[in-house]
């Protein structure tokens, strides 16, 4: 049986003069919202229709009143068939609700916008397609990820460009989650699944098909050994960039100027890898399988720690030991006897680890704080 929804909202915004919309988004809803659309697979088009709907619809807050019964960040009305009032406030049913109608009900000629009223099914049609800049630009936000800090210098991604300090050194728009800086370059992955790389003021290709951000590592002998987690789930080394771009050093055995070597098997990883380089020159490298926390040194995979939600943080201390880390719940861990949390302040995406066990992490907001 196809059952009709509709969100039921009368106005735009809610017109309860008792039900206050704030005049910004909510960072933790868009990145909610997100994750929901990005976890479902939905189209870049679907992916828009959500933000624009939930711009014009709560400002993209999660209202706890609005048109009638209509409630939440899609206002959806549980009268009309989208949940209880306790499903509809939460944020990641609410998403997933909408996806999966607009997934249903979307035709080849309706704009974003268009498509986010036929779910929706509002007075005002036109004004989900005239939120598209409000809508682009909280979708930029959600796509940033936590911080790269090397010493003192901060590189982030934010309004889809790259960031060190209050230089910019990328203008194309296009540039998602954390940067991976090694020696003298700087990496960071597109929207596209293509991992640029930044070295003498130019930015070029040097792998694609990644579905995480990047992990650059610097060996003593000068080279860097780039990671990523592609498409399929599979663990890569990909090309040396510095033979990529031309600029000297040399390739992993076996890799041509687009090419990566295999680590592990498909389906096996998700997230941001993390490695470390040893003084030998082997490089260990760290991610997340399932909930697990796995490690690939000599050659094959074994399982350090379990309970892991996000993508590790490895570093190796000036003992030799290595320093393990992650988020948890939003808040930063470190591996010690179990995850051991280093304060209650909440974060996004992964943690930035120094050798002296100093750690930073980026709120919400965008804001990079010390957390541990």
């Amino acid at each position: 049986m196809f059952l009709l929804l509709t969100a039921g909202t009368a106005e735009a915004l809610p017109s309860n003069v008792l039900c206050r919309v704030p005049g910004v988004h909510d960072p933790d809803v868009i990145r909610i919202v997100h994750a929901v659309g990005l976890s479902l697979k939905v189209s870049d088009k679907v992916m828009l229709a959500g933000f624009e709907a939930g711009w014009v619809e709560s400002h993209m807050n999660n209202l706890d009143c609005g048109d009638r019964d209509s409630l939440g960040v899609f206002q959806q009305r549980p009268s009309m068939g989208w949940g209880t009032p306790a499903e509809i406030m939460d944020v990641a049913h609410a998403s997933r609700r909408f996806f999966e109608y607009a997934v249903k009900v979307d035709r080849p000629d309706l704009t974003p916008g268009l498509l986010a009223d036929a779910v929706q099914r509002s007075c005002c049609p036109s004004r989900y397609d005239e939120a598209l800049p409000r809508a682009s630009a909280m979708l930029r936000q959600a796509w940033q990820g936590g911080p790269e800090v090397v010493a003192a210098s901060v590189y982030v991604v934010e309004d889809g460009d790259v960031w060190v300090g209050r230089e910019r050194l990328s203008t194309a728009g296009d540039f998602v989650g954390r940067p991976a800086v090694a020696g003298r370059f700087v990496f960071a992955r597109t929207d596209r699944g293509v991992v640029m790389a930044l070295a003498d003021g130019a930015w070029r290709a040097v792998a694609a098909g990644v579905a995480g951000d990047p992990e650059a590592v610097l060996r003593p002998d000068g080279t860097v050994a780039l990671y990523a987690v592609l498409a399929d789930g599979s663990v890569a080394e990909l090309s040396d960039p510095s033979a990529t771009i031309g600029m000297g050093g040399s390739s992993p055995q076996g890799v041509g100027r687009s090419g990566s070597i295999p680590l592990s098997p498909p389906g096996f990883a998700v997230g941001k890898p993390s490695a470390i380089a040893h003084a030998d020159g082997s490089v260990a490298v760290y991610v997340r399988s399932g909930g697990a926390l796995m490690v690939r040194a000599a050659g094959a995979w074994r399982e350090v720690a379990s309970g892991l939600i996000e993508s590790p943080e490895a570093v190796l201390r000036p003992d030799g030991t290595v320093g393990l880390y992650t988020l948890i719940n939003g808040r930063a861990h470190r591996l010690g006897a179990g995850w051991e949390p280093l304060s209650d302040t909440r974060f996004i995406d992964t943690v930035s680890a120094q050798a002296d066990g100093t750690v930073h992490a980026r709120q919400a907001d965008g804001t990079v704080l010390r957390a541990g």
